[in-house]
């Protein structure tokens, strides 16, 4: 009984990874029984009798998601001291991470917002919370460096947050559509230049 159970969280388990591998890709939309059935090799009636209902997986898949966003991303970062050294080492490891070419990248945000018409409200409610979470994690790293006196004070935190989001999305557009390999380099570069623009002046001696 207990080699049975655990085979069926196993078969649970490797279905959520393909959720997951096809919703960056595709978006949520994408994730059905049927496309989980193919992917897997199992039937229809194996896949479904692990989730349950589909929107069910959806929204594992968004929290499992989110919670791949912080171990990979986030957590990482917090090794950095507050504030800019910190913000860089988000944004870096983000963008590295969206034109790493593995399948489970972390655009499952992004990539969701061109099919959100297709989810159920419960798991929209759920992906914004999630994004809702990380935004708000970066405006605190945004305002540390504001207030470390790295950032200039005039800026509009929410602004910058609003360019540097822009500057991730043309990145994962690059990368997936352009099949641009140099994408990561441009983006950083870019992200380099736009804080440049908005980081307060060095004063001399």
């Amino acid at each position: 009984m207990e080699a049975k159970t655990r085979k069926s969280e196993l078969t649970r388990a490797a279905i959520v990874e393909a959720g997951i591998d096809i919703a960056v890709r595709h978006g949520l939309g994408a994730v059905t029984v049927p496309s989980l059935a193919e992917k897997l090799k199992l039937s229809n009636s194996g896949v479904f009798s692990r989730i349950g209902s589909i929107e069910a997986l959806r929204i594992a898949l968004v929290d499992e998601y989110g919670k791949r966003f912080l171990a990979e991303i986030f957590f990482p970062a917090l090794k950095k001291p507050h504030g800019l050294e910190r913000l860089d080492a988000v944004i870096e490891l983000w963008i590295r991470k969206i034109c790493s070419g593995t399948g489970n990248s972390m655009a499952l945000f992004e990539v969701t917002a061109f099919s959100m018409d297709q989810a159920a409200q419960e798991t929209r409610d759920i992906l914004v919370g999630n994004v809702r979470g990380w935004r708000g994690m970066m405006m605190r790293t945004i305002m540390q460096a504001m207030a470390h006196g790295q950032l200039r004070e005039d800026i509009d935190p929410s602004v910058l947050l609003f360019e540097i989001h822009c500057l991730v999305l043309g990145a994962l557009y690059e990368y997936r559509i352009m099949n641009d390999a140099n994408t990561a380099d441009k983006a950083i570069a870019s992200y380099r230049a736009l804080i440049k623009r908005v980081s307060r002046p060095v004063k001399a001696g």
